[in-house]
């Protein structure tokens, strides 16, 4: 009912849209576990099983050594990158000189739209980068389309410590006919997620972006090579530089970086999303640069060509040993776990909700503060909770004022026993559902209920001691003539175990049933997951412990329960809908699971001392609940005998016969209605 609300007010009960919102707001204030998705593949957020102290310590020590492998990692990739020869100005292929002519850039950079490596567009400029053959041409005019690269070792605002960024660029000819536009270098945080610094090259200008504005710095023509040098004070939040020729510069002082930079630099891309708008020029990019310390001053000698090492094949071939090393252990200290945690919920950021217009989140009205529902109360989270809301949300539940919460549920628990709840409309209590059958009844229960301090077994022990719940099954035609639905319970509904029921009832009457205390699920190490949408976790974890220990999934329900009509896990399910199926029957003839607990129940039966008399006698006493009379004793002798020989027949060994037959009518007894359904 409460969730009809959420669009309007509800249309029967005395339930208002800002009731709903204010229940919202409470939800909205705890932090949800998150199992991984398809951006983020890593689970997060799960509350610890440990003080809050303790778990910030933990992740301290956890985050500083995988810190401290990071640092090693970069160490010896940098080590090998020089001693290669491939790595310039803080990564590797910066200028272009890895990538085949007349090819998109590949690997390290990532290239949209039309772009080719070209000897035509290498840079003049030799102060940063040695003197090379090949730049990148960008013809792409689409402003998303262009070129990005991310560092491999990102910089890091550090105190004290300043960023260095460099890159050389040339504008193509601009015909008449053009309606030239702009294109922009950005450096920061991934694909635009917290930017640094945004520069702007159109056919006459180049800009930068000061804090939140454009600042046009000076002129530019099109077909002359320029040169950028920047420097990024993190501790300012400032950049200052030049661009221009050889002998033509241009300071940049003290401009604002941007001003959510998080402090990280790892990418940079070139795209058409300047300061003029319109298609985006052609140009030519090369010797880009960004590292920790100072690049050469444009005009100042140029910088050699590497020289290696005569045994740098074998120094390169032992730090590719030692990285594989390094980064074991670093994919092992990410996988550890630092401290229990639970899928549960945590206190978040206390808000109160907006009403969403039609329920609708763009549309949002009024703020409405954190309560209860009017009707029940409408008290309300103090102005001075530091908390979600939940803990005053359950006491509201299960306050005596509000006897709702005990009647529910003692009805839930009345309808699991007998079929049917007194109340028929299991989930709504309001002024479109059921009236109660016995309405002191159920008040009486939930009463109870409440007095033993919401104890379920008692609930369960003063229901199932009832005459009503040890009634027999048996038709009376006077009655059933004048209540022919048993609504005033003359009689026990006979009814169909659920599938969790039918599973352990076979596994207990085998004998096989796991008692032991069960240890988690085996589930893949948490640092191998990649799941999506697309490519979901499943997997099956038999065992033979009861029902209630199986792993239960969202996206697909365990096979034996799915086939025996359990409930939907991505669903809160009031009532079960019991259904007789071709596919049932098959699993219960067929199902090794099926065969393996009838070949313990003979097993079981044939350890027993006494005649075979008295373990037909057992056996139905384990599988239905009652004694055999003379006749069923006489006929399931027949049967096993039968059995016996015609296994022997087929050349069955003597032990074989035995239990083979003692097995068949295992299966028999464990797959029919007397097991199958409660009388």
């Amino acid at each position: 009912s409460v969730g009809c609300a959420r669009c309007h007010d509800h249309k029967y009960d005395p339930i208002t849209a800002a009731d709903y919102y204010a229940l919202y707001g409470i939800f909205q204030s705890t932090t949800w576990a998150f199992p991984g998705g398809e951006e983020q593949k890593r689970p997060s957020q799960f509350p610890p099983l440990v003080t809050p102290e303790e778990a910030a310590r933990l992740d301290q020590l956890k985050a500083a050594e995988i810190a401290r492998l990071n640092s090693e990692i970069a160490r010896i990739k940098t080590e090998k990158a020089t001693l290669d020869g491939k790595s310039f100005a803080g990564g590797i292929d910066l200028a272009f000189e890895g990538q085949p002519i007349g090819k998109p850039p590949a690997s390290p950079w990532m290239a949209a739209g039309p772009v080719a490596v070209i000897a035509e567009a290498q840079s003049p400029f030799t102060h940063i980068h040695p003197a090379g053959t090949r730049g990148a041409r960008l013809s792409c005019r689409p402003s998303g389309e262009g070129v990005r690269y991310v560092f491999e070792n990102a910089l890091h605002a550090t105190p004290g410590q300043l960023m260095h960024f460099a890159i050389d660029f040339r504008t193509g000819d601009v015909q008449s006919t053009d309606q030239p536009g702009s294109y922009r270098f950005y450096l920061g945080r991934g694909v635009v997620q917290s930017v640094a610094i945004d520069c702007s090259v159109s056919a006459s200008e180049f800009a930068v972006r000061n804090g939140g504005n454009w600042e046009v710095i000076r002129k530019v023509e099109p077909g002359t090579w320029y040169t950028l040098q920047l420097t990024l004070d993190p501790n300012k939040k400032t950049f200052s530089g030049v661009v221009g020729t050889a002998g033509d510069i241009t300071p940049i002082q003290d401009k604002g970086l941007g001003p959510n930079w998080d402090g990280v630099a790892d990418t940079f891309i070139c795209d058409g999303n300047g300061h003029v708008t319109g298609p985006a020029l052609i140009r030519d990019l090369d010797n880009i640069g960004l590292q920790t310390t100072p690049f050469n001053a444009p005009g100042s000698e140029s910088i050699p060509a590497p020289k290696l090492p005569a045994d740098s094949k074998e120094q390169i071939a032992k730090l590719d040993v030692d990285l594989a090393a390094v980064t074991k252990l670093r994919e092992a200290e990410e996988a550890r776990v630092a401290y229990p945690v639970a899928y549960g919920v945590s206190e978040g950021k206390p808000v109160n909700a907006r009403i969403q217009k039609r329920g609708e989140p763009d549309q949002l009205a009024d703020e409405v503060p954190r309560r209860f529902l009017e009707i029940l109360g409408g008290d309300t989270v103090s102005t001075t909770s530091s908390g979600s809301g939940r803990l005053e949300l359950a006491d509201w539940l299960t306050r005596p004022a509000n006897p709702l919460t005990a009647r529910v549920f003692v009805n839930r628990v009345w309808q699991w026993h007998f079929g049917h709840g007194l109340v028929a409309t299991p989930s709504d209590f309001g002024s479109r559902g059921e009236l109660p059958s016995h309405p002191e009844l159920l008040d009486w229960l939930a009463s109870e209920f409440v007095a033993s301090g919401w104890s379920l077994k008692s609930l369960h022990r003063l229901i199932m001691q009832s005459r009503t719940y040890q009634l027999s099954s048996e038709d009376n035609e006077t009655n059933l003539q004048t209540d022919p639905g048993n609504r005033w319970y003359w009689r026990y509904t006979r009814q169909a175990l659920d599938a969790e029921a039918i599973r352990d009832a076979m596994l207990t009457i085998s004998g096989k049933l796991d008692r032991s205390i069960p240890d988690v699920h085996p589930f893949p190490p948490v640092g191998t997951w990649a799941f999506t949408i697309h490519n979901p976790f499943h997997a099956v974890y038999d065992s033979n412990r009861r029902s209630v220990y199986l792993m239960a999934q969202r996206n697909r329900r365990h096979p034996f329960l799915a086939l025996f009509d359990a409930a939907d896990p991505n669903l809160s399910v009031a009532e079960r809908t019991p259904t007789t199926t071709p596919t049932q029957t098959l699993f219960l003839m067929n199902s090794p699971f099926v065969h393996e607990q009838s070949t313990a129940l003979a097993q079981r039966l044939l350890a027993m001392p006494g005649d075979d008399a008295a373990r037909v006698r057992l056996a139905f006493e384990a599988c239905h609940g009652k004694d055999p009379s003379a006749d069923e004793i006489t006929e399931t002798l027949a049967f096993v005998s039968g059995y016996a020989k015609k296994l022997a027949e087929q050349g069955a060994p003597a032990e074989q016969q035995t239990v083979g037959a003692w097995a068949a009518l295992g299966r028999v007894l464990l797959t029919s209605n007397g097991l199958l359904y409660v009388d």
